[in-house]
């Protein structure tokens, strides 16, 4: 069973490589749409995998930083579908 660490790592990972594969016509690539009377805030999406990002880098860190008080880590993540 992986650790919590390992988990936040995995999870990095992924976030990296959605941003990275990222395109004009990809969700969270594209601006802010309206249609057919939906919006798709393609922004706030890309945003929020920065601001996801954010936080697991900063447990990372604290995980990381030699004082033995990694601990366990809750992550509760929102997108779009």
């Amino acid at each position: 069973m992986a650790s919590d660490l390992e988990n936040l790592r995995t999870r990095r990972s992924a976030i990296l490589a959605e941003l990275a594969a990222l395109t004009s016509t990809s969700q969270g690539g594209r601006v802010n749409q309206t249609a057919m009377g939906r919006s798709f805030d393609h922004v706030g999406y890309k945003m929020s995998l920065y601001a996801e990002l954010k936080e697991i880098d900063a447990m990372i860190a604290n995980a990381d930083d030699g004082s033995g008080a990694g601990g366990s880590f809750e992550i509760e993540t929102q997108g779009l579908i």
